[in-house]
Parts: C-alpha cells; sequence; structure tokens
C-alpha cells in the first residue's frame, strides 16, 4: 500500500514537473514565428481495485502540441514573409536539395546567397514549377532576365471630317521586338473620297541602329503590304476594317537586329462605337497611344499571390510565374511529429498530406507579407505554472506523508 502511494505521488511530481517544463518552453518561443504551444494534459491511471481495500494508481502525462491552432497574423514589409490564414503547411526540407519533406507554419523566408528561399531556421521552401513538376526548393537567382515583344497597340484619335482626299495624319508608336529593342512604327491615316480613311504602314524605324529594312504586311510576312480602308458610319463611329470588324494583324518582319517576326493586333476601337477612331467634324485630335511589351528586365522583387503562385518581378515592369506553393494538409495535424526548428514529420497518426493551392480544398489562404505570430499566452502559462507548482508541492507532501508511514513501521519493528 505504502509503495503505492509512493507510486502515485512520484507520478503526480513527474507530470507536474512536465508541465512547468512545457510551460517554460512556451514562454522562451513566445516569440517565435509560427510556433505552436505544447499542452500537458493528464491522464488517470488505475490499479485493480476490489472490494476490501483501494490500491492507488496516479497520473500519466500526454503532451499535445497544438499544432493545429490558428496564430494571430502580423504585417511584414517583406514580400517573401509568408503566413497560412486556415488550414496547413509550408512544405520545406532542410537542404536544397531536397531530401525529406517537412512541414512547418514559420514562413519568415527570404532570398539567401545562392538565390534559395530559406526561413529562420534554415528550411527551404518547396513548390512545383508552373508546370506541375514535383517538388523542390525555390530558387529566385536562377530566373532569366525576360524581354516581352509588342502583340497589342491601341489607338484613339479623331480624324477630322472635313479632311479632304489626301490629306495625311500620321501616328508614331512606339514598340518592342523579341529582342527587347525599341523601335517605331509609323501609322498613317490619308484621306480618301467618300469620307473613307487608308491605313497604312510607313517607315519602321529601329532605335538602336536607325534601320529601316523591316517591312510591314498584312496577317504574314507573306501577306501583301499593310493597307487597309477605315469606313465611318454617319454619325462618326467605325463601321468597318476592309469589310471587317477588326483590322488584319499587323507582321512586322526583316529586322536587322535579327529580331523574330512581330505580329501585332491593332486595337482601333469597337464598330458602332467611340472608344477608338472617330471621324467628327473637329481637328486632328490624338487621344491615346498604348502598346504592350517590355524591354530585357532582370528580377527586381518576388511576389506571392493567395493561392500560392510565386512570380517573379522584373525591373522592365514584367511579372513571370515561377512557382506554385503547394499547402499541406492533414487529416489530423495534432498527430504530427514536432522537430526542432519549428517543423513536423508526418506519421501514421497525423495521416499522409494532401497537397493543393492555397483557398482551394480546406487549404488555408498565402498571405505574403505577414508572419503568424507564436500561439504562446504569457498569462495563460504563467497560471499554469502557478497551478502545476502548487500540485507538484503537494505531490511532494505526499511522498513526506508515505516516508513518515514506512519510518514507523520500521520504529515499530526496531
Amino acid at each position: 500500500m505504502i509503495s503505492g502511494i509512493l507510486g502515485a505521488a512520484v507520478s503526480g511530481l513527474n507530470v507536474n514537473a512536465q508541465r512547468i517544463g512545457a510551460a517554460a518552453d512556451n514562454i522562451a518561443n513566445a516569440n517565435t514565428t509560427g510556433y505552436k504551444r505544447t499542452s500537458i494534459q493528464n491522464r488517470s491511471f488505475s490499479t485493480a481495485q476490489n472490494s476490501t481495500g483501494y490500491a492507488p494508481g496516479g497520473v500519466l502525462a500526454i503532451a499535445r502540441q497544438l499544432s493545429d491552432v490558428q496564430g494571430l497574423l502580423a504585417p511584414s514589409a517583406s514580400s517573401t514573409d509568408l503566413a497560412i490564414s486556415g488550414n496547413g503547411f509550408f512544405a520545406v526540407s532542410r537542404t536544397d536539395g531536397g531530401g525529406e519533406t517537412l512541414f512547418t507554419r514559420e514562413g519568415s523566408f527570404a532570398v539567401n546567397d545562392q538565390g534559395f528561399l530559406v526561413n529562420n531556421s534554415g528550411h527551404y521552401l518547396l513548390a512545383t514549377t508552373p508546370s506541375g513538376e514535383a517538388l523542390q526548393p525555390v530558387n529566385i537567382a536562377g530566373i532569366a532576365g525576360t524581354a516581352q515583344e509588342t502583340e497589342n497597340i491601341d489607338v484613339g484619335a479623331n480624324l477630322p471630317a472635313r479632311a479632304a482626299p489626301g490629306d495625311r495624319f500620321t501616328i508614331n508608336v512606339r514598340a518592342t521586338d523579341s529582342l527587347g529593342a525599341k523601335l517605331d512604327i509609323q501609322l498613317n491615316f490619308e484621306a480618301q473620297a467618300g469620307g473613307t480613311f487608308r491605313l497604312s504602314v510607313g517607315q519602321v524605324t529601329e532605335l538602336a541602329t536607325g534601320a529601316t529594312t523591316a517591312v510591314a504586311r498584312e496577317g504574314s510576312s507573306a501577306g501583301s503590304t499593310y493597307d487597309v480602308t477605315v469606313q465611318f458610319n454617319g454619325n462618326g463611329t467605325v463601321a468597318s476594317f476592309d469589310g471587317n470588324a477588326t483590322p488584319p494583324v499587323l507582321n512586322i518582319s526583316g529586322l536587322s537586329s535579327g529580331a523574330g517576326a512581330l505580329d501585332i493586333q491593332l486595337d482601333l476601337g469597337t464598330v458602332g462605337g467611340a472608344n477608338g477612331l472617330t471621324r467628327f467634324g473637329s481637328e486632328f485630335v490624338l487621344a491615346s497611344v498604348r502598346s504592350d511589351g517590355a524591354s530585357f528586365g532582370s528580377v527586381s522583387g518576388v511576389n506571392v499571390a493567395a493561392d500560392g503562385r510565386i512570380s517573379a518581378v522584373f525591373d522592365n515592369g514584367e511579372t513571370r510565374v515561377v512557382a506554385d506553393i503547394q499547402v499541406a494538409t492533414f487529416t489530423s495535424p495534432i498527430g504530427l511529429e514536432a522537430m526542432s526548428g519549428s517543423v513536423y514529420r508526418a506519421t501514421d497518426a497525423s495521416g499522409a498530406p494532401t497537397f493543393q493551392n492555397g483557398s482551394s480544398g480546406g487549404s488555408g489562404r498565402v498571405q505574403s507579407g505577414a508572419l503568424e505570430l507564436s500561439t504562446t499566452d504569457i498569462g495563460t502559462e504563467f497560471t499554469n505554472m502557478i497551478i502545476a507548482k502548487n500540485a507538484y508541492r503537494a505531490s511532494l507532501a505526499v511522498v513526506k506523508a508515505a516516508d513518515q508511514l514506512s519510518q514507523s513501521l520500521l520504529d515499530e519493528m526496531a
């Protein structure tokens, strides 16, 4: 009986010591991003009882790292600081070569000296490529620079209704070839009898060299020279382009730089609308000229969308999706095995991970420019320590009482 009392008391000492230890860990990690507090819960332990006596049992400690509890999100100035609002974990590895896939909510990622996205614990962010290849460390430095050729030109202008046949109005448009070099395209609008205008392309000038060898054709490099009749309605809006709703594609080939041929869609307004070319009684007015495309640029930043798409931002204004973060969800996240560095390993208790884009299939939303704070609450931990300390002292008193009972028996036997 006395040994049973000692066993129960010792189990109480052990459990309450663990509760104080867990509180110490939680408080130590109060400012660790992505940290999930540990809770020590009790489970009673009973020995076989009978109708003539009581046999003390004791208590067992069950440690639970509350990995399924959402922490508060705090804003960050870095776009590569990431947090998950909702369910799921980032997939990470310990090395840039991949290896074992681990899971974390610690999203303090930054580009290291080799271009990889690594968090404060030294773990490498894993993601798939846009084409859906297997998880691999995300490397920003390996992204080549980019140039975007011009594919669309929008023009808004009023061509005078009073223009006499032969009057010409010229609009110069700045465009970009496939090598990122700039060129000027001359669009000529010449008044014709009957209120129509003839659209042709004059010189195409390559700004770097001044060359004017390029040829503008309709549809392709094998098409006819670019020559389009623009017809107008009686109310001054566009009626057709060579009888069609849109002008033909402008093909520019023969650039001296060796750049590939350009296929450019001209947007000169909607048939029946006044959102492009018009023919009103006022003078010639150029309202707007816009073209897409961009010269060569290098990576200047990184953006992350809510669905986990990582885009490289180039200093020429272009963006390119370079990776897709796959948020890992588990049937039972509290069954994950906690490891050093705020990471977890999948176990039989947690189930296998399910990977999916953020904000889909029950996974959380990926928040760029934010970090998930520790779930530790200092007030709660101090309260738990006070309760555990008092319980520890009470268990110690039981040990002393059992010792006194044993000493009394020994004294009687002496």
